[in-house]
Formats: structure tokens, C-alpha cells, sequence
């Protein structure tokens, strides 16, 4: 009974080890989920050459981690190794995009290190308990500098004019 338990409880861990979640790949299944969800509307049928062409020019204005998955997989100008048919061949016969991101980790662990970075609500967020390399933090990925900001009031009366700017966008990543 107890050699019973044991050997269930070692299989469960081997599974779970062996098994790739969402959480573990959360760029590469994000990204093409959304590129896939894209194709299927855009085409009625998929072919290897079409889905390269397809992912090449939407790896164009991919940003941020999405642009280094786009790296790894040699879909940007500058990457150094070509893996796209990878993900083309399998994405034109309709494989599930969680399958796909498996087998990359395989090929390349760091893939499926890549993750979205925490959005943070400005509404539920008190900025003056934030330090000010946090508060720095927000305008750059606003891709806003502060050059004329010497104390931390600076900085949180800056991010509260540009909040609506910026946030409007927030929570809704762009369409491909």
C-alpha cells in the first residue's frame, strides 16, 4: 500500500516536471495565440510559407518581449540562428499553439523564460508611496523622460499629466 503511494506520488511529480503550463511560456503562448487568432481570420487556409511571410512582417513591430521571442525564433533582421520554420509548419496544419511553444522550449529553454512584465494600476496605486527609481520606471516604459524633475513630487506630478495618455492603451495589448 504504501509502495502504491509512493510510485503515485513519483509519477505525479515526473508529469508535472515534463509538463509545460501556460505560466511557463507566457510570451510565446500570449504572442502566438494572438498571431494564430490573427491568421485564422485573415486566411481561410494556412500554408508554412504564407504564416512565415505573415509572422516576419508582425515581428516587425513586435515590442519588447515579444520582440526577443521574435529574436529567438530568427524572425528580426538581427537574429543570429533561423528557427521560424519551427513554428510556421506545425501553425499551417493547425497544432496548438501550447504544443508549439513545448517544442520550442525544447530547442531553446530560454523562450519560455520570457514573461510580460506586471502591469501597474495607477488608479489604485498611491505614487508618493512609490520610490522614485519605480516612479522612473513608469515613464520610461511610457518612453517619457523627465529632465527637469529634482524631487520625487516631480516625478509624481509628471506620471499623474501623462496618465491619460498612456493608460487609455493599458490592459489591451495591441491587435496584430
Amino acid at each position: 500500500m504504501q509502495f502504491t503511494s509512493i510510485f503515485t506520488t513519483a509519477t505525479f511529480v515526473l508529469i508535472s516536471l515534463n509538463t509545460t503550463s501556460a505560466s511557463d511560456c507566457e510570451v510565446c503562448t500570449g504572442f502566438l495565440g494572438k498571431f494564430y487568432q490573427y491568421l485564422s481570420s485573415k486566411y481561410a487556409e494556412l500554408t508554412p510559407a504564407r504564416v512565415e511571410e505573415e509572422l516576419l512582417v508582425t515581428c516587425m513591430d513586435a515590442e519588447g518581449k515579444e520582440n526577443r521571442l521574435c529574436y529567438y525564433l530568427g524572425a528580426t533582421a538581427d537574429a543570429a540562428t533561423k528557427m521560424t520554420s519551427e513554428v510556421t509548419r506545425p501553425m499551417s496544419f493547425h497544432v496548438p499553439v501550447q504544443k508549439i511553444c513545448e517544442k520550442l522550449k525544447k530547442m531553446d529553454s530560454q523562450i519560455c523564460e520570457l514573461k510580460y512584465e506586471t502591469q501597474l494600476e495607477l488608479n489604485s496605486v498611491d505614487l508618493s508611496k512609490l520610490r522614485v527609481a519605480e516612479l522612473k520606471n513608469i515613464l520610461n516604459s511610457w518612453g517619457e523622460v523627465c529632465r527637469a524633475c529634482i524631487e520625487k513630487t516631480d516625478f509624481v506630478n509628471l506620471i499623474q499629466e501623462l496618465a491619460p495618455k498612456h493608460t487609455k492603451h493599458q490592459g489591451r495589448r495591441s491587435d496584430l
